[in-house]
């Protein structure tokens, strides 16, 4: 029996409000030494904080990654937005480290500008009131 070829996978979890720059260069540099990349994207509820729905978000990310073999987009639920990630052991798991320019990417001040430039305001406090 010949043997299967190993795919090598990248896994990225996130809420992506919005997909940005950094998160763009993040799932570049897993691809520089994995097959494919699978984004786990948090299905939240909108607010302010969280001003995307999930096909919005999924479609910044298919904008930079239209390949869907190399870049998977797969959804869970996380309603209260209180993701815990755990790692079993440190085996094969790794941190992403970019540049410091990418690193001060915020995703919390592109999301002031844009209601900033829509007229709104932002309220820094949103997600504390999401119950």
């Amino acid at each position: 029996m010949a043997d299967a070829k190993l795919i090598r996978t990248g896994i990225f979890i996130g809420r992506f409000q919005p997909f940005h720059d950094g998160h763009r260069k993040c799932i570049e540099k897993i691809l520089e030494t994995n097959d494919r990349c699978i984004i786990m994207m948090r299905e939240t509820e909108k607010t302010e904080k969280n001003p995307f729905d999930l096909n919005k978000r999924k479609a910044m990310i298919r904008a930079a990654f239209p390949d869907e073999t190399q870049v998977e987009i797969q959804t869970f639920v996380d309603p209260g937005a209180q993701l815990a990630v755990y790692i079993g052991r440190d085996v094969g798991y790794q941190l992403i480290q970019l540049d410091s320019k990418t690193e001060e990417i915020s995703a919390t001040d592109i999301r002031k500008k844009l209601y900033e430039g829509s007229g709104k305001t932002y309220d820094k406090n949103a997600h504390l009131k999401v119950r």
